[in-house]
């Protein structure tokens, strides 16, 4: 008796939510006339009441639309009647304000008993805005069950403890259900145990006390046991005299959900490579300073020997491109804020002039060698100068000069220098590169600022080289707020012109020849405590020290350094960071809780081979007073020591005993001079030594004397490090040992002693040590036989 009634309310009910539904509702018979618009697709309710039995194109030309979109609707209503399927298509065009929208549309038959098309419904929803399309769900609550069916979003009703009232059918095509599986059951019974406290704590208990709509995500179960995760969106609905309920809107976002997790999975990788990065770049900052170290120090100490002018120009190239390899270093170093644009230029005073003849300058033997002239033409001042980065201008020259030489096989490189603009403050410098070479084709010359990309394919296999230098050089021009241009003829050759503006500096410029004016005994008699393990870098340290009238201690590790410490005073401590048994960060802080306040205060200077950004922070951090990078010359290692020693000169403490290197017998370590009376197969080659010594043949005795006494001692350190599988131990101490074969340049076994230190600080392939020890210890001990009768005889 109450089936009409009931029949009422049920329509009622699926009325509002299908009124609410944000989405264009339209019906039409079978001819492409309207049979009902609802107010979401035609606010206007005159033009509703209008449309009702118009067709589609007289309401396309009533409102202006234009008539290729009433052919495209017809086309797609047609393929509809005809396939009786529905058809997805999407549409663009402005809404009532003008604004420019992106739509959705469905079209979808509703066929008869006999299978045929009775009317068509078109469903439309605007995906411009997602949460638009969210806040129209809100309202879409009330309106024809049919459309509440073919809904694309999953919809359902439930209790307020979750039990299911009404789905849709598209949370059974979602979840792989039947409704009669899903209908009665609690959401709960679907949602995984892990979930099961998440879900009533932000889903249902959300939904009871909140009287607003809530969102969020949870994630439950398809028949098949796969994870699905639904984005939703749920309202409280409360009607007079009914028990409140829930309607909630889904939208399946699983493969969101995936490619999220897989990003986050991406970045962990990314992470942990970018550590490796770091990792790599550290080691190779300090594989590449240390031998720098040595070959900056001992051209220090040849400046400071008996040289000709031509000597004493071609010693200033060495040093001018060793100070150019380290910029070029720190920039590999420095390689994240590079490719993330924040490289830091440098702003200080230099000459102009004298920068760029000095890069210039080290290309004229490579011109000569070509049989190339070499012209420079200057117009600007010798005296000007000017606030900016002096060494990434040199990297610029050093890289277009060297390009202009390598492919020019006769003529000439001329450089021309000039202001093109110039105020009070300002002045725009201008640097042309002309170039006789092969040239650059009109179709090439866009794409050789890119990286890795060279004008010709086969420029790579003639003449070498990455393709990276001009990519660098235009990049380093540009954040100076400069240029760089190029013009350039295939086979007559190449114009590349740099402008850059500097400030011009309101000071007048010392000369750069800072050793020149820098007293080193000026600080009078100091005593220096110097904790390093490398023998090399001990006794370069020494040598510079004790040249200022410094008494100088030598340790080998930081556990020695605190021991020293402890038994005698000194004015400072410069501090190797790698070292074995106790490191310098170790022996530092051991050193800052010592009871004695003087000694607990010593300035303590870090010294390591390790520069990447932040490892100054975390040296200070540490308790040291300042750091100093491997490699150093002497005026940067006075110049920190001179700001940390601001006391006045104490009295001379107690004389130190003497080192074992100053009891060597000199008598019995005569040198021969000429490397043509050293045998043809000999395991060493002391070119390198040679070539820094000055002459001086102390010198090189101490590092012959130095080498035969130590190193037998480190290999059997570690032989037993190997026998005890002690792998740190044997990472440290062939470190240690690398240095030295590289000093004495025992180049069969250069790559072993690498290979031992990189397998034993990673753990890996250990078992390849054993021989690769054995062979060192042979080369080793032969070498040592073949300098006691070559050298020592």
């Amino acid at each position: 008796m109450n089936l009409p009634q009931e029949l009422v309310e049920h329509r009622s009910f699926y009325e509002e939510i299908l009124n609410m539904i944000p989405a264009e509702i339209i019906v039409a018979d079978t001819q492409y006339r309207y049979l009902f618009v609802n107010p979401t697709a035609v606010p206007d309710a005159h033009l509703r009441e209008w449309m009702i039995g118009k067709t589609n194109e007289e309401f396309c030309r009533y409102a202006g639309r234009p008539d290729r979109t009433a052919r495209a609707r017809r086309q797609v209503f047609g393929k509809v009647l005809r396939t009786k399927e529905m058809i997805e298509w999407g549409e663009e065009g402005r809404d009532e304000n003008g604004n420019f929208q992106h739509y959705l549309q469905k079209v979808y038959p509703v066929l008869n008993a006999n299978g045929d098309v009775q009317w068509v419904i078109i469903y439309g929803v605007t995906i411009t805005e997602r949460k638009e399309f969210e806040e129209k769900l809100r309202r879409s609550e009330k309106r024809y069950r049919d459309l509440f069916n073919y809904s694309q979003a999953l919809i359902c009703t439930h209790d307020m403890s979750g039990r299911l009232l009404a789905i849709n059918p598209e949370i059974c095509r979602v979840l792989g259900y039947a409704e009669g599986e899903l209908v009665s059951k609690r959401i709960q019974d679907f949602i995984p145990a892990e979930h099961q406290s998440k879900f009533r704590e932000e889903y249902l208990d959300a939904i009871r006390t909140s009287s607003v709509a809530v969102s969020g995500v949870f994630c439950v179960l398809n028949k098949k046991n796969e994870r699905i995760y639904l984005l939703y969106k749920n309202y409280r609905v409360e009607e007079p005299g009914g028990e409140p309920y829930v309607i909630g809107f889904s939208q399946d976002i699983t493969e969101r959900i995936y490619m999220e997790q897989e990003l986050r999975y991406a970045k962990k990788v990314t992470d942990e490579a970018a550590q490796a990065k770091e990792s790599f770049l550290a080691h190779m900052s300090h594989e590449i300073r240390t031998p720098m170290n040595g070959i900056m120090g001992m051209a220090s100490l040849m400046a400071k020997t008996n040289l000709d002018d031509q000597q004493r120009y071609y010693l200033k190239l060495i040093q001018e491109a060793a100070g150019s390899l380290l910029v070029i270093v720190n920039d590999i170093l420095d390689l994240e804020k590079i490719v993330a644009g924040k490289l830091q230029l440098e702003k200080i005073d230099f000459k102009l002039v004298e920068k760029i003849t000095t890069s210039i300058q080290s290309f004229i033997h490579k011109a000569e060698e070509k049989d190339l002239g070499l012209i420079f033409q200057n117009a600007i001042p010798a005296t000007m100068v000017v606030k900016g980065d002096p060494y990434r201008l040199s990297q610029v020259l050093s890289n277009l000069l060297s390009n202009a030489l390598k492919f020019t096989n006769r003529g000439n490189v001329t450089i021309l220098t000039s202001i093109i603009e110039q105020n009070e403050q300002w002045a725009v410098v201008e640097i042309v590169i002309r170039d006789t070479g092969i040239g650059i084709s009109e179709d090439r010359i866009r794409s050789i600022f890119e990286p890795f990309v060279q004008a010709d394919p086969t420029i790579s296999r003639k003449y070498g080289g990455t393709g990276l230098g001009l990519t660098i050089c235009k990049n380093m021009i540009e954040m100076q707020n400069g240029e760089l241009l190029v013009r350039s003829e295939e086979g007559k050759g190449s114009v590349f012109t740099i402008h850059i503006p500097y400030q011009l500096s309101m000071e007048a410029m010392q000369d750069n020849e800072t050793n020149q004016d820098i007293d080193y005994k000026s600080l009078g008699h100091k005593k220096v405590l110097v904790a390093e393990d490398v023998e090399l870098n001990q006794y370069l340290a020494r040598h510079i020290l004790e040249s200022w009238d410094f008494e100088v201690t030598i340790v080998s590790n930081g556990r020695e350094a605190l021991e020293q410490l402890q038994a005698e005073s000194f004015d400072c401590i410069l501090m190797d960071v790698q070292m074995p048994e106790m490191d310098g960060l170790a022996a530092t802080a051991h050193i800052r809780q010592l009871a004695d306040p003087i000694k607990a205060h010593i300035p303590i200077i870090a010294l390591t081979a390790n520069a990447l950004k932040g490892d100054s922070e975390r040296y200070l951090a540490a308790g040291m007073n300042d750091y100093l990078s491997k490699p150093f010359d002497e005026p940067r290692l006075f110049r920190v020591i001179s700001r940390n020693l601001t006391e006045p000169a104490p009295t001379p403490a107690a004389s130190l005993h003497e080192t074992a290197s100053k009891t060597l017998s000199e008598k019995n370590i005569p040198l021969k001079n000429h490397i043509s009376m050293l045998p043809v197969n000999k395991l060493y080659d002391l070119s390198m030594v040679q070539s820094v010594s000055g002459g001086d043949e102390g010198f090189i005795k101490k590092m012959v004397a130095l080498f035969i006494e130590t190193v037998p001692q480190n290999l059997d350190e570690l032989v037993k490090a190997v026998q005890t599988e002690n792998w740190d131990q044997v990472g440290k101490t062939a470190h240690k040992l690398k240095s030295t074969v590289d000093s004495m340049g025992i180049k069969s076994i250069r790559q072993e002693i690498r290979t031992v230190e990189a397998n034993a600080k990673a753990k890996t392939q250990v078992e390849e040590i054993p021989v690769l020890v054995d062979k060192i210890g042979s080369v080793i001990h032969e070498c040592i036989g073949q300098l006691q009768a070559e050298i020592m005889q």
